[in-house]
């Protein structure tokens, strides 16, 4: 795996999606968050717009099956 940023948050799903985790990143250009299913990158999703608040939100409607990419 490439080395992208800090992780500021991790999130996991339960249930029905207890296969999912999304990663909250910054890197210079802002937040973004990375989604999987099991071991594979779904998706990276920028957020730079965003505050931390708002992309730990987004990780959040991922794993609970709100956010499907």
């Amino acid at each position: 795996m490439i080395y992208k940023g800090p992780e500021r948050s991790t999130y996991w799903g339960s249930d029905e999606y207890s296969d999912r985790t999304a990663h909250v990143m910054k890197n210079e250009e802002g937040f973004y968050i990375d989604m999987y299913k099991g071991d594979e990158l779904v998706e990276s999703r920028p957020l730079y717009a965003h505050s931390e608040v708002y992309a730990e939100s987004a990780a959040e409607n991922y794993v609970m099956g709100i956010l499907n990419p």
